[in-house]
């Protein structure tokens, strides 16, 4: 298992994604067996939210790793991460140039019941846990590389 995990400043908030198992396991192509098992987690004062499903692929975290490199590095100001399912998404926004603030604006579509809602969700955290962020989605791409099918 491999887990990423975005957190508040102050801890009072988070979004956790892990990566458990491929998807399809006989797959015959490369996108269908670059597809994780997730289960995310979605917690804040008056949240709490957890759901399992289908949700990151290999090829997309691997996009995501230099994206989130540029961020931590200071070369890009603003990343959006949106897996190709629409469960998640998250806009960081450096909020001093090259200082530490960052803001976290997102979007949580998860399952209830029968339908499905959507929460909309804001907090402020650091470069260091954009960091840890990233340090995770490396992990899940060494525990679950992109496949070759033969």
């Amino acid at each position: 298992m491999a887990l990423t995990k975005l957190e508040s400043r102050d801890g009072t908030t988070d979004i956790s994604i892990e990566s458990y198992a491929y998807a399809y396991q006989d797959a015959d192509n490369i996108h269908d067996a670059a597809w994780h098992r997730n289960w995310v987690g979605f917690h804040a004062p008056e949240h709490r939210i957890t759901f399992d499903d289908i949700m990151l692929d290999s090829l997309l975290v691997a996009h995501y790793i230099p994206v989130f490199e540029s961020f931590v590095a200071g070369g890009v100001q603003e990343v959006a991460f949106e897996p190709t399912e629409p469960f998640v998404s998250l806009t960081l926004t450096r909020r001093d140039g090259g200082g530490d603030e960052v803001n976290v604006r997102g979007r949580l579509e998860h399952p209830l019941g029968d339908e499905t809602e959507e929460l909309d969700f804001e907090f402020e955290t650091s470069v260091l846990k954009v960091e840890q962020f990233l340090q995770g989605l490396r992990e899940i791409a060494s525990e679950f590389p992109v496949r070759k099918i033969e």
